[in-house]
Formats: structure tokens, sequence, C-alpha cells
């Protein structure tokens, strides 16, 4: 089921693919897609950055 099946006023079978405000919400969807994932990967890399730098500063115990 689509989310505007429910709302839009002019909603017909299948008229998502040619529909404009359909395609401008599907874009706007996009766009915070990628700015999630960006945010996500920058924040991976400093926490795997921290993570590494705490592992060369704990001791290892047991190796010679």
């Amino acid at each position: 089921m689509l989310p505007c099946q429910a709302t839009c006023p002019r909603y017909e079978e299948n008229c998502h693919k040619t529909c404009a405000e359909w395609k401008q919400a599907m874009h706007e969807n996009q766009v915070e897609r990628e700015k999630k994932k960006k945010y996500l990967a920058f924040y991976r890399e400093r926490c795997d950055t921290v993570i590494r730098q705490c592992m060369r500063m704990t001791p290892h115990y047991g190796y010679r």
C-alpha cells in the first residue's frame, strides 16, 4: 500500500508512476537517506579510531 493512497484525493491505480508529488517525496526520501548514511559513516569512523587508539594503549598480558 502506498502512503499516499489513503490521503491523496487524486489517487488512482498506479498513478504514483507519473505523479509529480510522489516523485518529489521519493527524491526527498533519497536525500534524507544519503544524509543519514554520511552521518553514520562519519561517526563510525570516529568510533573506530577511538577504539583502535584504546586497544593500542591497553597492555596485552601474556605476550613477550
